[in-house]
C-alpha cells in the first residue's frame, strides 16, 4: 500500500513537471498579451511608421495589448516583469500571479536581474535602433531613387515632348504651306469629280463631268452645278442642277483634300441654297428665257413648216408656237411658189383655225389642196402671216418678222 502510494505521488509529479514545460514552451511563444494573462505593458521603446513611410521612435507607450513578438529575452521573477521583443518594440509585460507561477519556473526563459538585466535590455534597444536605422535608410534610398527616377522620366518625358512638338510643328508647318499652296493654284468653285456622273434631283438628267467640274457651292453633300439649257429661237437660259455627291467622289482623297482646304469657304459661298431654293431658281430664270422669247418673237413663231407639189397639187403643213398672252383664234399662212430662176407659179394662203393658247403650240396639215402648180414649181416662201385672237385683235406679220425655230 505504501509502494502503491508513492508510485502515485511520483506520477503526478512527472506529469505536473510535463505540464509545466509544456505551458512555459506556450508562454515562451505565446504571440499576444492582453488584460487576460497580463497587468500592464509597457513599450520601452516602439517604432511606429510616419506619413513619409520612415520609422519614428517613442518611448514609454502603454499598450493595449503586445503582438507580433519575436522573443521572450527574460523574466524578473521579484517584479514579475517579463521582458519581450516584438517586431516593432521592446516591452515589458507585468504578468498576472497565474502566468507567474509558470514562469518563475521557466527554464527557456532567462531569469536576469541588475545590471545583467539592463545591459540585455540595452542590447535589444540597439538592435530595434540599428534594425529601424536600416529600415529607414532603405525608405531614403527609395525616395531618392524615385525622386532621380522621376527627374529622369521628367527629362526624358520633356525632351520627348520637345521633340514630338518639334516633329508635329514640322508636320504643321508643312502641311500648313502645302494647304496654302494648294489655295493659291486651285479653284475653290473647280470640284474633283473625275468623271463620275452626277444624277440631277430637279430634271432627272445625268451630267457627264471631267477631271474637275465648276459647282457654285457643294451643302449637305448636295453639289450645285451651274447649266446652260437651250431654248426657242436660239436662246439659251441658265439652269441649277443638284446632284447628291456620289460615294466615288466623297471617298476619293483628292476630294476630300479639296474639301478640307475649301469647305467653309465653299459652304459660305451660297449657304442659304438648298434643293427647294435651286428649283425656285430655275423657275425665274425660265420665266426670263420666256420673256425674251416673247420679246423676239412677240406674236409666236413657226417651229416647224413644210410643203410638196407632189401631182403638181400643193400639200402643206406647220406647227406653230403662240408667245403671246392672247388666244390665238385663227392663223393664216400667205405663201409664193417659184421656179429655179424665180418665176413665180402660185401664190395663196392656208388658214388654220385655234384655239390655241399661250406657250402652247399645235400643228396644221393640208394633205390636198385646190392649188395646182406647173412641174417645173421647186421652191416655197413664207410671205407673211395673219393671226386673228380670241378677243377680236388681228396682227400681221410681214416676211421679214416672221420668226422660225428649226433647230431646237
Amino acid at each position: 500500500m505504501r509502494s502503491a502510494t508513492i508510485k502515485m505521488k511520483t506520477d503526478m509529479k512527472r506529469t505536473s513537471l510535463l505540464v509545466l514545460i509544456l505551458l512555459l514552451g506556450l508562454m515562451a511563444k505565446a504571440q499576444t498579451y492582453n488584460s487576460s494573462n497580463s497587468l500592464a505593458r509597457v513599450a520601452l521603446v516602439y517604432y511606429y511608421q510616419d506619413a513619409n513611410g520612415f520609422y519614428q521612435k517613442r518611448e514609454n507607450v502603454n499598450l493595449q495589448e503586445v503582438l507580433q513578438i519575436v522573443s521572450s529575452y527574460a523574466y524578473d521573477k521579484k517584479s514579475h516583469e517579463l521582458y519581450v521583443q516584438t517586431d516593432r518594440a521592446n516591452c515589458i509585460v507585468t504578468v498576472n500571479d497565474d502566468l507567474h507561477k509558470i514562469l518563475k519556473k521557466s527554464k527557456s526563459i532567462p531569469q536576469l536581474k541588475g545590471d545583467e538585466l539592463s545591459a540585455k535590455v540595452a542590447d535589444v534597444n540597439t538592435q530595434l535602433a540599428a534594425h529601424f536605422k536600416y529600415q529607414n535608410e532603405l525608405r531614403q534610398k527609395h525616395i531618392n531613387d524615385s525622386i532621380q527616377k522621376a527627374r529622369e522620366d521628367s527629362i526624358r518625358k520633356a525632351r520627348e515632348d520637345s521633340i514630338q512638338k518639334a516633329r508635329e510643328d514640322s508636320m504643321r508647318i508643312a502641311e500648313e504651306k502645302k494647304a496654302e499652296e494648294y489655295r493659291k493654284t486651285h479653284n475653290l468653285h473647280m470640284i474633283p469629280t473625275k468623271s463620275v456622273s452626277l444624277k440631277c434631283v430637279l430634271c432627272d438628267q445625268s451630267l457627264a463631268t471631267e477631271d474637275t467640274t465648276f459647282c457654285y457651292t457643294i451643302l449637305r453633300d448636295t453639289i450645285y452645278v451651274p447649266g446652260i439649257e437651250k431654248g426657242r429661237y436660239g436662246i439659251e437660259y441658265r439652269h441649277i442642277h443638284a446632284a447628291a455627291v456620289p460615294a466615288k467622289m466623297r471617298f476619293d482623297k483628292d476630294y476630300q483634300y479639296h474639301m478640307k482646304i475649301f469647305k467653309d469657304t465653299l459652304e459660305n459661298a451660297i449657304k442659304d441654297l438648298s434643293v427647294e431654293g435651286a428649283d425656285l431658281l430655275n423657275y425665274s430664270y425660265y420665266l426670263d428665257y420666256q420673256k425674251e422669247l416673247k420679246k423676239e418673237a412677240p406674236n409666236g413663231l413657226f417651229l416647224d413648216w413644210e410643203w410638196d407639189n407632189e401631182y403638181s397639187f400643193i400639200s402643206f403643213s406647220f406647227t406653230y408656237l403662240n408667245t403671246n398672252k392672247n388666244t390665238i383664234k385663227y392663223i393664216e399662212v400667205f405663201w409664193r411658189v417659184t421656179n429655179d430662176v424665180g418665176d413665180v407659179r402660185k401664190t395663196g394662203s392656208f388658214k388654220g383655225t385655234g384655239p390655241l393658247e399661250e406657250w402652247h403650240s399645235a400643228n396644221w396639215n393640208w394633205d390636198n389642196s385646190l392649188y395646182y402648180v406647173a412641174g417645173d414649181a421647186t421652191k416655197m416662201e413664207i410671205t407673211k402671216v395673219i393671226v386673228t385672237y380670241m378677243n377680236g385683235s388681228k396682227v400681221t406679220i410681214p416676211k421679214n418678222k416672221v420668226c422660225f425655230d428649226f433647230d431646237y
